[in-house]
């Protein structure tokens, strides 16, 4: 059973991170000269506004993992540890972004600066909910996906 405030945290979590990940894939791919424009003060030349795109497919993929668990969580925990891999994953690229880019807007910085914080900190939550949800941790959930003789994921101890 999940606490309350827990249950209110991931919910508040996964609207928030779906919400920015529809409205940066919006403007990634149907705007890239916005987005450089207001990150950067720059117009995109070469291959970044393609990079740009790629990087939108990454937060399409984001944002289905964050509405199925939005959607199954309470009947499928499992869709917590989804949701916390993707962002995981997010928080290097957007760490990577900041340390790599050759120029950031004040707005780009207050925009890009907070991200790796804020998934790191989803993560936690996702997990935490996880376990709660289903009585055991995620390394826990992949052994046992793994191993052909069980079928449901053991408690924890």
């Amino acid at each position: 059973m999940i606490d309350r405030r827990l249950k209110i945290a991931i919910l508040g979590y996964l609207w928030a991170a779906l919400a920015l990940d529809l409205a940066i894939l919006v403007m990634a791919w149907f705007a890239p000269g916005t987005w450089f424009q207001l990150f950067h003060r720059l117009s995109p030349a070469g291959l970044e506004t393609a990079l740009l795109r790629r990087a939108a497919g990454q937060w399409a993929a984001f944002a289905l993992a964050q509405a199925i668990a939005i959607w199954r969580w309470r009947k499928e925990p499992v869709w917590l540890a989804v949701a916390a891999g993707g962002r995981f994953s997010d928080l290097f690229t957007d760490l990577s972004y900041v340390v790599a880019v050759p120029s950031l807007t004040p707005l780009g910085w207050a925009c890009l600066l907070p991200p790796p914080l804020l998934n790191l900190a989803g993560v936690v939550i996702l997990l935490r909910g996880f376990r709660q949800a289903s009585g055991t941790t995620a390394i826990s959930a992949i052994r046992s996906a793994r191993s052909p003789s069980s079928s449901a994921v053991p408690p924890s101890s």
